[in-house]
């Protein structure tokens, strides 16, 4: 991938998003009662109970699929092109947890012309990554932990920011050579 510039986003945290998503569920259900139950909603309200199941009823990505950000998204940090690239760790095992993604953090790689090339969204509890939906990028525990600490470097808030994955395989591994 050829870009000059990466933005780092932050989404789907906090105190604000959460008081959100309790209201847009609030209102959600009650047009899913009406639309089941008594099939009396509005046109517009049909565009709205559309608009809300696209934010409760799927994975949340950074970008739509029209190119606009997530309405919780907060940019963090902007830098330029290096030559370290965290994406670029040998991959070792790809993780496999059981549980759905919920991206919270991503990165915007831009081209000299400041248009979008790719988004990468990755979520650090269940060590996936995805530039869009069914777009996988793989990752060794490594490359997850090493993103970990460059979005706290340059100011995310992650969760469980003291605890890395690969500091407990490294402990294990020790062992097993010993």
């Amino acid at each position: 991938m050829t870009f000059d510039y990466v933005e780092s986003y932050s989404f789907q945290r906090g105190s604000e998003f959460e008081e959100n998503q309790k209201l847009i569920r609030i209102e959600y259900d009650k047009l899913k009662v009406r639309k089941e139950k008594r099939n009396s909603v509005s046109s517009n309200e049909e565009i709205r109970f559309s608009e809300l199941d696209k934010l409760l009823g799927f994975t949340q990505y950074l970008l739509n699929d029209e190119g606009q950000f997530h309405y919780s998204s907060n940019k963090i940090n902007t830098f330029e092109k290096n030559d370290k690239n965290i994406l670029q760790t040998e991959i070792v095992e790809i993780p496999s947890w059981m549980c759905a993604p919920e991206y919270r953090d991503a990165l915007v790689f831009y081209n000299s012309d400041n248009r979008i090339v790719e988004s990468l969204n990755v979520c650090l509890s269940c060590q996936y990554m995805e530039t869009s939906t069914f777009n996988h990028i793989n990752g060794y525990y490594k490359t997850y932990d090493l993103l970990k600490r460059f979005f706290i470097d340059i100011g995310h808030k992650v969760e469980s920011p003291e605890y890395f994955p690969i500091d407990d395989l490294n402990k294990i591994e020790k062992k097993q050579k010993s």
